[in-house]
């Protein structure tokens, strides 16, 4: 059936006049809460020396009442406004089973319904509107709060409304929105992420929609969108659990400070509040003694590029693996057999035996010692205050516990996890840079010991965990996390996309971690055209990739004579790139943020446009527009619409860890990808058909 576009537009414009009258009473509602909490801050000031306690604590209350519903009216006015621009970006007629006529559901990012109740929109994470991702036409149905709906879909119809003004509308027959999609995937990357709530998939809806995982394992190749799943999974939850969790309840574990600006506008796009990001150096920070000096974790793949240290290879890569963590657990339950010594407990006229101390110390088994010891405390005042209370003699838990921490072979968290590596008998793995500086794989490991000894108050608050890129977090790193963060978990990355050097986690690793989890892997890839992907795949083989068909330029090796004559090709990459003109961004990737940066001193010193070229560093928090030098390990989660990959030689890229940063690299190019070398080429690139060498030349 051809599409009616007089009558689709026709529908549009009363839409829209329903969207703006409901704009206008919204205003007027915005005003008098504006107007209201202005009169009723006057009064209070006023009459404030007339007011006891109960009148002012009941004029706070009516003050703050009408705060808040200025603001949920403002956020009503805001989403409306969102819905003038682009009202709706689906339709599905659906006859439910045993009704004579279907029901038109018109999909949008969020719901909608005029005062007359002539026009309704439904919010694409409302149980009805799964159907338009779960099914084409033909037989469907929906869990409703009520029980499963079943019937047909007659109709399924996609749209773009751009600014207000109806581009398309077309009726998909076979598959699910691929015109759309296509049409999405072709355009130029934003500055920021970008919700996907028209365009998501199948596969990727079920995740979103998936309740009742308490761990949800995402594994997903390079562009398969795992970063938006999440985000849109935090807002269906959101939305699905409106009276139970609130934004605050949702915390994302994130790698760098340009991620967190990168996907900073997907939630809010939602219609949601942006959830609280948090990364392991900032953990770290809450937990560490302030005094005590620690290398950077982001440093440690910089050190382990330049380092040609076998010790320091060698005990760091020993601290990233699994076995790591079960020696640490091995020698915790040593500390709880071994370090506690029980005495007698002398007072006043009587005594504690060593061996009740001993059994209410067994009893406790479990509970960080600190904690474990102050319960004891309680328990031997409480016992004191018993015996005593003829005589009114009393004592003081303080002093209990104090004497009981003595009792504790090690009372500080940095001694104990020294006395580990004598335990293991491996003193030498424990070093401390410059005599001070405790390195870097060994600032998680001090935390889990801490934790051990001191406990923590954790944050009840968060209910549910984002842990992005697992592949880069070692074992012990997911052991502190248990303890932090005892929630729901949604954990996804890609095992072949690894850029710190010693995270020894693997799938395995996580399966047994998590042993109740339910584990996905998603091999369809939508970022990258297909020529892009299909040369990834030449540097690090994934057999079950499913690249969506979009095609573009075939990736161009280039051999240049000397560095300067490469540097100056990515000079006029830049210039071909901003004579494009629009809204594209290039990535310039190098291997370490150290040539990263030699890079950006030398475009900038060489006519590079200033305003344009940005060097993002690992405190950098800003995502921006134009171009951006940046390092390997500092691009995650990102893309661009063309790539530049710089020193692809043999010096530089020639390990299977090489191998897979050179693949990280390539894969975050959406449209266009170019390698740069001189002298020798990667061995990484023996596998691939260059599909565009060439000389530079001069």
């Amino acid at each position: 059936m051809a599409v009616n576009l007089r009558e689709e537009e026709a529908y549009l414009e009363g839409v829209k006049e329903a969207l703006k009258a409901e704009a206008e009473q919204l205003a007027e509602k915005m005003h008098y809460y504006s107007d209201a909490s202005g009169e009723h801050i006057r009064y209070c000031w006023e009459e404030q020396s007339a007011f006891d306690g109960g009148e002012e604590r009941f004029n706070q209350m009516v003050l703050q009442r009408l705060v808040d519903s200025g603001e949920q009216t403002r956020e009503q006015f805001r989403r409306i406004g969102k819905l003038l621009d682009s009202p709706y970006f689906a339709r599905i007629d659906f006859r439910e089973d045993g009704e004579p006529e279907a029901m038109k559901v018109y999909i949008g990012k969020f719901s909608f319904w005029s005062r007359k109740g002539d026009y309704e929109i439904f919010d694409w994470r409302a149980p009805v509107s799964s159907m338009y991702y779960e099914f084409e036409k033909g037989d469907a149905c929906y869990d409703a709060p009520e029980g499963r709906v079943s019937g047909v879909i007659e109709l399924k119809r996609q749209y773009r409304i751009w600014k207000g003004i109806l581009e398309y509308a077309l009726d998909s027959d076979i598959n699910i929105h691929d015109q759309v999609l296509q049409q999405a995937l072709s355009e130029n990357s934003d500055r920021r992420m970008k919700d996907i709530a028209a365009t998501i998939q199948k596969e990727q809806n079920r995740l979103i929609r998936n309740e009742t995982a308490e761990v949800l394992i995402v594994q997903g190749v390079a562009g398969s969108g795992k970063t938006s799943i999440a985000l849109h999974r935090v807002a269906y939850f959101l939305y699905r659990y409106r009276d139970e969790i609130a934004a605050e309840n949702f915390l994302i574990l994130s790698p760098n400070g340009i991620f967190v600006d990168y996907i900073s506008d997907v939630l809010p796009e939602l219609g949601e509040e942006a959830i609280r990001s948090i990364g392991m150096e900032e953990i770290a920070a809450g937990y560490l003694p302030p005094d005590l000096r620690t290398e950077r974790l982001c440093f440690q793949t910089e050190r382990f590029q330049e380092n040609q240290d076998r010790a320091w290879t060698e005990r760091n890569a020993f601290k990233g693996t699994a076995e790591f963590v079960k020696l640490l657990d091995e020698y915790l339950s040593y500390c709880d057999e071994n370090y506690f010594t029980a005495e007698d407990y002398a007072f006043e006229g009587g005594l504690l035996e060593a061996e009740y101390i001993r059994r209410n110390y067994v009893r406790r088994r479990g509970l960080p010692v600190r904690e474990r010891l102050r319960e004891i405390a309680d328990v031997m005042a409480e016992e004191i205050r018993v015996q005593r209370k003829a005589k009114g003699w009393g004592t003081h838990k303080k002093e209990i516990f104090e004497w009981l921490m003595s009792e504790f072979q090690w009372n500080d968290s940095l001694l104990l996890y020294r006395d580990f590596y004598r335990y293991i008998g491996r003193e030498e793995y424990f070093v401390r840079k410059e005599g001070t500086e405790l390195e870097s794989a060994d600032i998680f490991p001090l935390i889990y010991v801490k934790l051990y000894l001191e406990g923590t108050s954790g944050n009840p608050k968060i209910k549910y965990l984002i842990v992005d890129e697992m592949q880069d977090y070692t074992p012990v790193q997911y052991a502190v996390l248990n303890r932090l963060y005892p929630c729901r978990k949604t954990v996804l990355g890609d095992f072949s996309q690894r850029v710190v050097p010693f995270a020894g986690s693997s799938m395995e690793f996580l399966k047994e971690l998590y042993p109740a989890a339910q584990v996905v892997e998603v091999y369809k890839s939508y970022r990258s055209t297909c020529e892009i992907m299909e040369f990834a795949q030449r540097i690090q083989r994934n057999v079950r990739m499913e690249p969506v068909q979009r095609h573009g330029e075939a990736p161009a090796v280039l051999q240049c004579g000397s560095i300067d004559e490469e540097r100056r090709r990515i000079l006029e990459l830049i210039a071909e790139d901003s004579n494009a003109g629009g809204s594209a961004k290039l990535g310039i990737i190098c291997k370490s943020y150290a040539l990263a940066e030699e890079l950006y001193q030398w475009l900038t010193g060489n006519g590079a446009e200033r305003e344009r070229l940005h060097l993002l560093t690992y405190d950098s928090e800003e995502f921006y527009d134009g171009v951006m030098v940046t390092a390997v390990s500092m691009s995650k989660g990102l893309e661009f619409d063309r790539v530049v990959v710089p020193d692809v030689d043999d010096d530089n890229y020639h390990s299977a860890y090489d191998r897979g940063l050179l693949y990280v690299a390539c894969t975050r190019a959406m449209h266009g990808l170019v390698l740069l070398y001189c002298g020798k080429r990667s061995r990484c690139l023996d596998e691939s058909e260059d599909g565009g060498s060439e000389s530079c030349g001069e």
